[in-house]
């Protein structure tokens, strides 16, 4: 047996805000134990945080502390693009990650892989934030059109994906 139920309602339609839209593609792909936390469009602190190492036979040796780096050649002050990790205490001590990151910003997508060294004793939780340094923007004016990470576990030092 088919039966149907028609109720009549009056609704109002009214105008609400202006939407923008921004068409931004954000993602990540980590382990586990180094998770990504965030990633804003910020500025690089005054003092400038070292440069993580683009060779994958020398990754740049993580603190047994939260840190920060920079993953190209920054300028205090500068705009920048600043992605943060969170790595847990069951990260796997002294192993290498490939940090691959792409930013896209009002210009063409620039594509950035670093490397870094979990320390040999992991004693706590901490957290490290990677900047890029998008140059001399006014952070109100930067449109996003593509955030991504991708961190991948290298097999031992020196042998990565």
């Amino acid at each position: 047996m088919l039966s149907a139920l028609t109720i009549a309602a009056s609704v109002t339609v009214t105008a609400g805000s202006i939407e923008q839209g921004q068409g931004a593609y954000v993602g990540e792909s980590t382990p586990t134990y180094w998770t990504w936390a965030s990633e804003a469009v910020r500025v690089i602190p005054a003092a400038v945080p070292a440069e993580a190492s683009a060779n994958p036979a020398a990754p740049t040796l993580l603190p047994e502390a939260s840190a920060s780096y920079t993953i190209n050649a920054a300028t205090a002050g500068a705009t920048a693009v600043r992605w943060v990790f969170d790595e847990a205490l069951v990260a796997p001590a002294s192993s290498e990650l490939e940090l691959r990151f792409v930013a896209g910003l009002q210009a063409a997508a620039v594509h950035i892989t670093v490397y870094v060294e979990i320390q040999a004793a992991v004693d706590g939780a901490f957290v490290y934030r990677f900047y890029w340094d998008a140059g001399m923007v006014a952070p109100g004016t930067v449109t996003v059109g593509t955030l991504q990470t991708q961190v991948l576990a290298c097999t031992s030092v020196g042998h990565c994906p």
